[in-house]
Order: C-alpha cells, then structure tokens, then sequence
C-alpha cells in the first residue's frame, strides 16, 4: 500500500536535480562564452588604439617641426647676399645646400651698333708675288632685337695697315663705294658676310689718281663699322 506513494516524490526529485544540473552546466557554458568575448576584445582594444595613437604624434608633431626650422635657417643663408643665392640651391627636405651651375647671361633685349661682333677674314695668310687678297668681314648680332644701322653716317669699310709702322695704307672707300650703304638691319643671333678685294695698291680718301704699289712685308687688317672696329687680323705680301 506504500509504494505507490512514494513513486511519485522520488521521481520529482530526480527531475529536480537533473534541472538543477542542466542549470549549472548552462550557467558555465554562458561564463565562458562571456570570459571569451570579452579576452578577444579586450586583445583588439589593447592593439590598435595604441599603435594608431603613436603614427598619429610622429607624423604631426615632429615632422612639420624639424622641416619648418630647416627651410627657414637654409632659406635666410641662401637669401643673405646676391652671389650665395646665384651659386647654391638649398634643399629644404635634407638641410644640405648644394653648388648649382654658374647661370648664363640672357641675351639683351636692345640692339646697337658697339652690341655688334665684328671679325675680319682673309682667303689665306700668306699671298705671292702679285696675288691679290681676299679680305672678309663677319658682323654677328648677339642680342635678341634686330640692329638697325644706318650705314650712310655709320661707314661699313676694309681698312690695311702696315704692320711695321701702323701706317694706313689702303681702304676699300678712298676710291669706291662702300659695299653696302643706306639703313640696314643686323637680325637678332645672326651673321651678316661681306667681301672686299684689295689690288696692293696705297689709297687715301679723294687721292685716287696716283695709287703706288705696296712693297712685300706685313700687313694687318680691320673691317670696321662706324667706329665698332674688328680685331687685327695680320697677313703677309710675298
């Protein structure tokens, strides 16, 4: 008669003791999940704010600093005087200054007559016996305006000296027209060429009547414009 009451209270303990269990164990189950989660955020937090924090101060603190006091101090020594900023280029980035190349002079912008390179030429050195000289003259415009002369006032001529004495002997305008004459323009960083022949004969300006032939010996020439005068160029008559 006893036992079919005590079945029942023994039975509800077993189910009671299995949900306590199963409590437990879920319980557990939840603690770990949360001490995991909470180690894997606790490892990203601890990494990278620091790491982003560090490249952040490098970059603007020190960077901006160190360059700004180097191109100020370099820039000032360089700017100090006309030669040192000529001769130097300073690089801000490394705080070193280098030597640059010596800067070429731009051409001038204007043109007149004493800006004209003027050179004197001759078929040889050395002339034989009664060979007749070559004599040339090259007039080079080395700025960057055209040059315009009037060679009416400003005489285009070949002039002969002699060498020994220095003696005016001969020019192509005592007894011709000068090979060109009237307003005539020299193109900027060009050359003109003129020509002139010379019979070794004396000269002298209206005396043309009575030209005397010039002994061997040495001789040099100018090839003159205005008073913008060539180089002597010397020569020998056989």
């Amino acid at each position: 008669m006893l036992m079919p009451v005590g079945t029942p209270r023994h039975n509800e303990v077993i189910y009671r003791r299995r949900r306590i269990a199963a409590l437990v164990i879920l319980l557990v189950v939840i603690a770990l999940a949360i001490w995991g989660l909470t180690s894997l955020g606790g490892e990203e937090t601890d990494t990278d704010p620091a790491a982003a924090t560090t490249t952040l101060d490098n970059s603007v603190d020190l960077t901006p600093e160190t360059t700004t006091e180097e191109t100020t101090e370099k820039t000032t020594a360089a700017s100090s005087s006309p030669e040192d900023a000529a001769g130097s280029s300073v690089s801000a980035a490394e705080g070193t200054t280098e030597e640059s190349p010596e800067p070429t002079g731009a051409p001038k912008d204007s043109c007149e007559l004493s800006d004209l390179i003027i050179t004197a030429g001759s078929n040889k050195p050395n002339f034989a016996p009664g060979e007749e000289p070559q004599l040339y003259m090259t007039v080079e415009n080395p700025t960057a305006a055209d040059c315009e002369v009037d060679l009416d006032d400003e005489v285009l001529r070949f002039e002969v000296y002699d060498l020994a004495t220095n003696a005016r002997v001969w020019a192509d305008v005592d007894c011709n027209p000068a090979v060109e004459t009237g307003t005539r323009v020299f193109p900027a960083g060009e050359e003109r060429y003129f020509q002139a022949i010379w019979s070794r004969t004396t000269s002298a300006p209206e005396r043309c009547s009575d030209r005397q032939p010039v002994p061997a010996g040495a001789y040099f020439l100018h090839t003159v414009i205005g008073d913008n005068p060539s180089q002597a160029l010397t020569f020998n008559l056989g």
